[in-house]
């Protein structure tokens, strides 16, 4: 079970991610780096949900460790995708 504390801090980080996204997206249009920005603030979002509400945190490390791997399978995924496309035209 997590403390209330705990659960509040969480819960005003992904209204702040949220916030965060929706500024970043108004700024320019286009931007590969919005992008980027918007998916790292993404991610740290899925990673504090999966640490905390999946309770992924009081695992043993064999369970952590596991977690990773999808983690780094989308990550080659999603580098060979923006590889796959030229930027310079």
């Amino acid at each position: 079970m997590m403390k209330t504390s705990v659960a509040i801090g969480i819960w005003a980080y992904m209204v702040a991610s949220a916030v965060i996204e929706v500024g970043l997206f108004d700024v320019d249009k286009g931007a590969i780096n919005t992008d980027i920005a918007i998916g790292v603030v993404a991610a740290a979002g899925a990673a504090i949900t999966a640490l905390f509400s999946m309770g992924l945190r009081e695992e043993n490390t064999a369970v952590k460790y596991l977690f990773l791997i999808p983690v780094l399978l989308v990550a080659v995924l999603i580098i060979t995708l923006v590889l796959s496309f030229p930027l310079i035209q």
